[in-house]
């Protein structure tokens, strides 16, 4: 008659993950399929039990077997991440600046007539000041502050550990088992395989991340100076002149311009000319700057401000998982591996 013995065994996912582990003395196999051989010197060396003691202990049913495969399963979790980037506009402002220049002009002034049959002629100098508007066109560089939305996909990988647990079924011959010739027991093979994983993965780090996209700039900010105004030449229009103000009269001795007056009875062909020399130009006083449009130009990039990550379920299983080797131990004690 044939007895059979029950090997709890923490095993692969499945039967076909279960790796061979042996000993030089006394050595406990198990194959890929699920069975294997666990000597009888072995147990005895790990509980420190003698043939008499272990026979006891078979007969009793007090010899619990089992064993403990370490799992691990590479895993993946896609994610986003958003930010804004800052920049600066650059323009071109047009404008234009009032003045006024100041400016002064000679003027000469005849005077003749005829009084009895003598020509009489008369004659002054005098100067008269002056001021004129004029506008000049210029620019100057602007700038103003810019943003964008941007975001990026990137993906975290990691590993989730675990252990995979099963029922292993072993036998002894029972006839040798009364004779004492008996060495061990055979596994016959797993069944009822239990998978524990841990419920968080270990994520490596950093996140991995692709390039960022960006939104369009919003330049909605106000434009600010970025260099001085360079103006062109001052435009002016005419002089607005003044009284004049005179010399003294040039004339013969004992003649004076009055003799010319026009109620002088005796006084014809009176004729008087005003001759006015060419303006002579004086400083110029700057007015205030009108500004006006600004031509927009490029955007230059600024830095990013990354936002916080969001990390996007499901986590995913990449590949298949890694065992590690199977350990088997009796009665809570670990059998020699080699």
């Amino acid at each position: 008659m044939n007895r059979t013995t029950k090997l709890v065994a923490a095993t692969a996912l499945a039967a076909a993950a279960l790796m061979c582990t042996t000993t030089a003395a006394n050595a406990y196999t198990l194959t890929p399929a699920g069975t294997g051989f666990i000597g009888k010197g072995e147990v005895q060396t790990v509980l420190g039990l003698n043939n008499a003691a272990l026979q006891k202990a078979v007969d009793n049913g007090t010899l619990a077997f089992t064993s403990k495969q370490g799992v691990s399963q590479a895993v993946s979790q896609a994610a986003t991440q958003a930010g804004t980037e800052a920049g600066t506009q650059k323009g071109v402002q047009g404008g234009t600046q009032s003045a006024t220049q100041s400016g002064t002009q000679t003027v000469s002034w005849d005077l003749s007539c005829t009084i009895d049959n003598k020509n009489k002629q008369f004659h002054r100098e005098g100067t008269r000041d002056g001021v004129r508007a004029g506008t000049a066109v210029g620019s100057r560089t602007a700038k103003r502050d810019a943003v964008r939305d941007a975001s990026r996909d990137g993906v975290r990988t990691g590993t989730r550990s675990g252990v995979v647990a099963g029922v292993v079924n072993a036998d002894i011959d029972a006839k040798a088992r009364k004779t004492g010739q008996w060495t061990g027991w055979n596994i016959k093979g797993v069944t009822n395989s239990v998978t524990t994983m841990a419920s968080t993965p270990s994520w490596d780090e950093p996140t991995q991340f692709g390039n960022w996209e960006f939104g369009g700039w919003s330049e909605d900010g106000a434009w600010s100076d970025d260099g001085d105004w360079v103006f062109g030449e001052y435009e002016f229009g005419d002089y607005a002149f003044g009284d004049v103000t005179w010399g003294g009269w040039q004339n013969e001795p004992g003649e004076a311009p009055g003799d010319c007056d026009r109620g002088n009875e005796k006084a014809t062909d009176i004729v008087e000319t005003f001759t006015y020399g060419v303006a002579v130009d004086g400083a110029i006083t700057p007015g205030a700057v009108t500004a006006g449009d600004v031509t927009e130009g490029d955007v230059t990039e600024g830095d990013i401000a990354e936002g916080d990550i969001t990390y996007i379920d499901p986590v995913e299983n990449v590949g298949a998982p890694t065992f590690g080797a199977v350990a088997l131990f009796v009665n809570g004690k670990q059998l020699p591996a080699l």
